[in-house]
């Protein structure tokens, strides 16, 4: 079921439009156990940023508390020092309050432009320059060649109109429905792919589709960014999954690493488009930064490898609504609390009965501008035509959508951006 609204919806005005923004807080806990390291290292430990996109997406972090961590104000950064020969034990709770465009309606722009592709409750202007120069850019030429006609040939059969009669907002949904469920297979892997790659094989994880959706867009002129960050998947079944990389073993608790697609749409500014996982319009997003770069960095992914191998222990990721959080360790944090939780949590994770394993993947660190289950995706039931203008029912598709998330959340929960342990030194190479 969708989201209830836990906090009074706000309302964020630009010239002709009313975008209700919701805001809700939560509690992040990033928790490491090292038992035995080799090599000696200041490392980062990772935690949603301060995060502001646009005039309706900001985020605000807070620290509350921590253990053997070091808190950098100046740039945001949560710090440890390992030492070869030796173990460590820290962890960190921060207060993440997020703010995006109301759930209830993202969705139903989803639903209406999937329904019709037409649809433009707002005129549309052209876009602002300073935007247009920072999110479109030449699109990759294999994306030209290969997956703008495949995209248009299954555009035209599936509305009966060409790409050129459709609203920005409905070329941008529809371009997402394509890439994330029709044109390329979920599959995870260890490592992000090329854009080359995950067009030849028509097979990526979320990273990689987005990346290939990011380029399309492009390719039509509408600007585009990357998030990354956590999906909050309050469900049963993620109390406590478990992934392994490398030497390392990741805990995640009601969240997964994630990265999807927003798009500029003139009036509205940034919405999300995410038919992979429903990021912002069907679970909260929180957000680690956001990214314009489609490339794929060899050379820091042998890194992060390379750390997990020089690592032996286990991260715990577990992320709270605030009335959670009060009720397991009261008004007043009470760090013993956190800590026989974070005990509690880890040593279960060895319990076979009470965890979900799946391979891991790791995806290229994002860049920020803000200091900051295994399954394949597949698509069943016939296609019919979109539904009249004006219908608030939603369309076949958008029903299909639907049905991706609710069916394959496990799919989603794994989609992993990148490896949680950066190295020190790699710091200004990981975030703008």
């Amino acid at each position: 079921m969708f989201l209830m609204i836990l906090a009074t919806p706000l309302q964020a005005i630009t010239p002709g439009v009313n975008v209700p923004v919701e805001c809700r807080t939560f509690y992040f806990l990033n928790a490491i156990w090292i038992t035995y390291s080799n090599i000696t290292e200041k490392l980062l430990l990772e935690s949603p940023v301060n995060f502001t996109l646009g005039s309706f997406i900001n985020q605000t972090v807070v620290p509350v508390y921590n253990v053997n961590i070091h808190y950098n104000e100046t740039d945001g950064t949560f710090a440890f020092n390992v030492t070869a020969g030796e173990g460590f034990y820290g962890y960190l709770v921060n207060k993440v309050e997020v703010c995006t465009p109301s759930s209830t309606w993202n969705k139903q722009l989803i639903t209406m432009a999937l329904a019709n592709v037409s649809y433009t409750p707002y005129p549309e202007p052209g876009f602002p320059s300073d935007i247009r120069e920072k999110y479109v850019h030449t699109p990759h030429r294999i994306v030209v060649e290969t997956v703008v006609p495949a995209f248009e040939k299954w555009f035209s059969e599936t509305y009966g109109v060409s790409p050129a009669n459709a609203s920005y907002l409905g070329l941008a949904v529809s371009a997402a429905y394509f890439v994330y469920l029709e044109f390329i297979t979920y599959n995870a892997s260890a490592t992000p792919k090329s854009i080359e790659e995950v067009v030849q094989t028509r097979q990526g994880d979320c990273d990689d589709m987005s990346r290939v959706l990011a380029e399309l867009l492009s390719y039509y002129g509408i600007p585009s960014t990357i998030g990354y960050g956590y999906v909050y998947i309050p469900e049963a079944g993620f109390e406590r999954f478990v992934m392994p990389v490398e030497n390392v073993t990741y805990v995640f608790r009601y969240n997964g690493p994630h990265a999807f697609v927003l798009v500029y749409i003139p009036g509205y500014e940034w919405i999300s488009v995410d038919l992979l996982a429903g990021s912002i319009w069907y679970y909260p997003f929180l957000f680690e930064g956001e990214s314009v770069d489609t490339t794929v960095n060899e050379g820091e992914i042998e890194q992060m490898i390379d750390l997990h191998r020089s690592i032996n222990g286990t991260q715990l990721i577990a992320v709270f609504e605030r009335d959670e959080f009060s009720r397991l360790f009261g008004v007043e944090v009470n760090p013993s609390l956190i800590e026989v939780f974070i005990n509690e949590t880890v040593l279960g994770s060895t319990s076979p009965s009470h965890t979900t394993y799946s391979t891991i993947e790791t995806t290229q660190p994002s860049q920020s501008t803000s200091s900051g289950t295994v399954a394949s995706s597949t698509n069943t039931g016939e296609e019919n035509s979109p539904t009249p203008l004006g219908s608030m029912q939603p369309s076949p598709l958008f029903v299909k959508a639907i049905a991706a998330v609710i069916v394959g959340v496990v799919l989603a929960i794994t989609l992993v951006f990148m490896a949680r342990l950066r190295r020190h030194r790699s710091l200004q190479d990981s975030f703008i």
